[in-house]
């Protein structure tokens, strides 16, 4: 019943991948391509960008936002419920404890972050975020009125660290020894527990058949908190493909064809035209959107529109940027700070190990830290996905080309606030 989007691309971190989706912009356009936001940074994506869940609403929808926000929350008009949600239940900051909730702050205190619409939900406390969320969904769902269309925003806290998870769901994976990649192989499961709930409500609902389902990541793995990018080289953070490249698919019963793996290329900023053209409201030029329509692409395997996408371009402290164009990938400035290839699950012990200075009992993988003594690479994805062969003292002619497309996104660049908000006074 779905499609594979093996192409499919994200930002390297929670908030700029948030942001792409939910406007079909780039995060260098909003000022959002820097970082994630902090619990006490007093700012949040642009309210000049109109999101997605108010043009469907304009659609006729009702909108819904469950899970983690992480877009802002410093003035009310930043939050879910004043950009276009008509409900919220979840947690506004980035990461939090899955059972009590709570997020530590700066000066060591913790506090609790949990809320629905504008309220603090405390009734959670002590309840597995998965299991809340997919509860809600299904109360959503169950309850929703079919003469109008749903559109709901399911933004699971699984599988971003602290790494939790009831043990029952531990325990399904004796055979993995590492006590981390355990817990994170659980914690997946759990995962895929809540989302059969929300296809389960979907079905009994009689809502199924003219549905919808994307299912995306908002970054690469963690390799430091249980997860793995393997084969591909780098780590959430990095611009590498193990950074940037998503799990994701579509389920639906309106797919033309099913069953299959897509392997156009995809970028999160898509789905905003895509969704919106399903709605029935296609987008036109004056939007000023960085994605693309791909709903005959996933839907009926047709090419991409997409021959071009930009991974990032940040200035704020150094140069980091990295753009693809066809299967030619260029990195150019400081690419991020796991920049090694990581092993399959397994074979751990084949790797060379370091101890770490906050767990010296325990062991890692070793750093692969960017010296600095590179700051340009490229790469033949189609040949190399892998990213092991650099082209660019081969092929200067193309790597002059890919600089140049920088350099023109790069005239469209919002200055990130990161680091200055203190001083322009947001909130």
């Amino acid at each position: 019943m779905g499609a594979v989007l093996e192409q499919a691309y994200v930002q390297p971190i929670c908030t700029p991948s948030r942001s792409a989706l939910l406007t079909g912009r780039y995060p260098f356009r909003l000022g959002r391509q820097h970082d994630v936001l902090w619990p006490e940074e007093p700012t949040g994506l642009t309210l000049q960008a109109e999101l997605l869940p108010r043009r469907l609403r304009a659609a006729g929808y009702r909108t819904h936002a469950i899970g983690k926000w992480h877009l802002g929350f410093c003035r009310r008009e930043f939050t879910p419920t004043a950009r276009g949600f008509q409900s919220f239940l979840g947690f506004w900051t980035g990461s939090q404890d899955y059972y009590a909730h709570t997020r530590r702050l700066e000066d060591g205190s913790f506090g609790l972050d949990f809320r629905q619409n504008l309220s603090v939900a405390r009734q959670y406390r002590g309840r597995y975020s998965a299991e809340v969320f997919a509860e809600e969904a299904e109360r959503i769902i169950l309850a929703h009125q079919s003469e109008k269309p749903l559109f709901l925003y399911l933004a699971f806290q699984s599988v971003h660290a602290p790494l939790q998870v009831p043990k029952r769901y531990r325990d399904l994976y004796p055979g993995v020894h590492d006590r981390d990649r355990r817990t994170f192989c659980g914690m997946v499961s759990a995962l895929d527990d809540a989302v059969a709930r929300v296809e389960k409500a979907l079905r009994h609902s009689g809502l199924y058949n003219n549905t919808v389902i994307v299912f995306t990541t908002d970054n690469g793995g963690q390799v430091l908190a249980g997860g793995n990018n393997y084969p591909l080289r780098g780590n959430k953070v990095t611009l590498w493909e193990g950074g940037t490249r998503a799990a994701s698919f579509v389920h639906s019963p309106l797919l033309k064809k099913r069953g299959y793996v897509n392997r156009g290329l995809i970028h999160v900023t898509d789905w905003f035209p895509t969704l919106l053209r399903l709605a029935g409201r296609p987008t036109v030029p004056a939007d000023d959107l960085d994605g693309f329509d791909q709903w005959d692409t996933i839907s009926r395997d047709r090419p991409s529109p997409r021959d071009e996408l930009v991974y990032n371009i940040d200035v704020e402290k150094r140069l980091s940027s990295a753009i693809r164009v066809g299967n030619m990938k260029l990195i150019w400035g400081h690419p991020g700070s796991k920049n090694g290839w990581y092993p399959e699950p397994g074979v751990i012990e084949l790797w060379p190990l370091v101890p770490t200075e906050l767990a010296p009992t325990r062991y890692q993988l070793a750093d692969h830290r960017w010296t600095g003594d590179n700051t340009t690479w490229l790469f033949d994805l189609a040949a190399d996905p892998t990213e092991h062969m650099d082209l660019s003292a081969e092929r200067p002619a193309t790597v002059a080309e890919l600089k140049h497309r920088l350099l023109r996104h790069r005239s469209q660049l919002v200055p990130d606030n990161f680091g200055h908000v203190y001083a322009t006074g947001w909130c």
